[in-house]
């Protein structure tokens, strides 16, 4: 008997913008406003198959260790108690195919209570696309053949911002730390000030010694939920030895989403020195 085999590959993506296999997810970040309490988003279909396309929502942040390695929680029931909106949320459809080339508009409704405190509350949005499965078929052969079959989940952000929302960042000590490959470690530890998170951009600049910008700014979109700290590398290779400050710089800016969208603050900056040898 000839036996086909499907066996079930599963990626898990967070996606900032980019097509993971060909199907595309916008926008990336989407926000709801409490008085509307809907929202859309669009799954669109790239590749050259029928796609199985599901929804689920999770609760889960980003957050990082004493020395600014990030990590994913998907596992603090206190938080979850506090800001997410996972129980609320509701997709329709919830799962549905796409054929090759198809677009399909998701509509979401947050049922959230009235009596919210003013703040942003958040869950994650799990799309997870397969191509289309295609029926066993047995034939009269002695040959077994296997076919790789490919689930991508694109995990992505769903905020409800509800009244007054303010976000900020305050940078209570920062240090520099002599990195790999040429690289300079810039760390800051911070406070999240507010009551929504902060979805900007962080740039770090170095400066020589006559206080001059260089052209080697290192530059990422990100978002910070609590308090915390947090590390970005920059290029230092080329430098000759000498004293040089290195400034990391917050704003609430991002390219990929509106300023209409996002919760806007203060713009905060800090510098530090350091030799190179």
């Amino acid at each position: 008997m000839k036996k086909i085999i499907y066996i079930l590959v599963t990626l898990l993506i967070t996606t900032s913008g980019y097509t993971v296999a060909q199907v595309t997810i916008s926008p990336t970040n989407l926000f709801i406003n409490h008085q509307s309490k809907f929202g859309t988003y669009m799954v669109i279909n790239g590749s050259n198959q029928a796609q199985e396309i599901s929804i689920e929502f999770i609760f889960g942040y980003s957050d990082s260790d004493a020395d600014g390695n990030r990590f994913l929680v998907y596992d603090d029931s206190v938080k979850a108690e506090q800001y997410s909106i996972k129980n609320w949320i509701r997709a329709f459809p919830r799962n549905f195919t796409l054929q090759p080339g198809q677009r399909q508009i998701v509509r979401l409704r947050v049922n959230s209570p009235n009596n919210l405190e003013d703040g942003t509350y958040w869950a994650r949005i799990k799309t997870t696309s397969s191509p289309e499965s295609a029926p066993v078929e047995l034939q009269a052969s002695e040959t077994v053949t296997a076919r790789v079959g490919f689930k991508i989940e694109q995990v992505t952000g769903v905020y409800l911002k509800k009244g007054t929302v303010s976000t900020g960042i305050e940078i209570t000590g920062m240090r520099t730390n002599k990195a790999e490959n040429g690289m300079l470690e810039v760390v800051s530890d911070i406070i999240r000030t507010g009551n929504s998170p902060f979805l900007g951009s962080i740039e770090v600049n170095l400066y020589d010694s006559d206080n001059k910008k260089l052209d080697v700014p290192s530059f990422i979109s990100t978002t910070i939920f609590f308090d915390g700290t947090h590390k970005q590398e920059i290029d230092i290779s080329t430098l000759s030895p000498g004293t040089y400050s290195a400034e990391m710089v917050f704003r609430t800016q991002r390219n990929d989403v509106s300023s209409s969208d996002l919760v806007q603050g203060e713009t905060i900056s800090q510098k530090t020195t350091f030799t190179i040898q």
